[in-house]
């Protein structure tokens, strides 16, 4: 029998373009604990970002450039190989000791999620769906690390789903499959489910690290804005690169 979930609501802040404030509302899940797979805990967040006044006069400044598309025919999930360099992109990145991953226009990195290496918001994305409103909720994406411990893959994501599956009774997969990002081998998976009366879409991706290990990246929208973000999320993902270590 799945579990039912309960929230806790944790405020932090993070800065903006040109030092403003940017407001985080974080709703984690309260007295649950995952040992096994920690990206669990970031599939399963539902992040919303709060502006202390209008969008409109904290992000003024907009890149006019246009994401270089993977192709309109492409579903998100299901990404081209991609080693060449994003030079064509604009050249709004996210980057830590690890890894490089390039924002679309209007996305913001905020705190990252306990169990995540990063994380980014669209800070400008306007939803009309009321439950989803309730909460704040914006689209986001998350970076997490793990180790495979000699699993492949595809097994690894097996026992993530394994996991879901018994904390959410609904959740449904989709679309896996295997592909590659700037040369690494990867495995992307897209599910749904409903929580606080709102239809989610999620797609993880993850991506081989050089060793015994793994890069997830989470995306997480609603399940009736999923066809205006696929290609968003298939650029972001494929954008995702692993700096070399001495």
């Amino acid at each position: 029998m799945a579990r039912q979930l309960r929230w806790r609501k944790e405020i932090t802040t993070a800065e903006g373009e040109g030092g403003q404030k940017l407001k985080v509302v974080l709703y984690k899940l309260n007295n649950y604990k995952i040992m096994k797979n920690k990206i669990v805990i970031i599939i399963i967040i539902i992040v919303a970002a709060v502006m202390a006044t209008a969008v409109g006069f904290y992000f003024t400044q907009k890149n006019k450039s246009s994401a270089n598309p993977v192709g309109n025919t492409t579903p998100a999930g299901q990404f081209e190989t991609n080693d060449q360099t994003n030079s064509e992109q604009p050249q709004n990145k996210l980057i830590t000791d690890d890894f490089e991953i390039i924002l679309p226009e209007g996305w913001r990195q905020t705190a990252p999620a306990i169990g995540s290496s990063a994380m980014a918001v669209n800070a400008d994305e306007q939803l009309n769906d009321p439950a989803a409103q309730k909460i704040n909720f914006k689209s986001y994406f998350a970076i997490s690390y793990d180790v495979l411990q000699g699993k492949s893959l595809s097994e690894y994501l097996q026992g993530v789903k394994g996991q879901l599956q018994q904390t959410i009774s609904d959740v449904v997969f989709s679309q896996e499959h295997e592909t590659t990002i700037n040369g690494k081998a990867t495995r992307a998976l897209e599910a749904s489910f409903a929580q606080q009366g709102v239809n989610f879409k999620i797609l993880m991706v993850a991506v081989k690290g050089a060793g015994d290990d793994v890069w997830i990246i989470s995306f997480n929208t609603l399940q009736s804005s999923w066809a205006q973000y696929q290609e968003t999320f298939s650029n972001i993902a494929n954008s995702f690169s692993l700096k070399l270590k001495n």
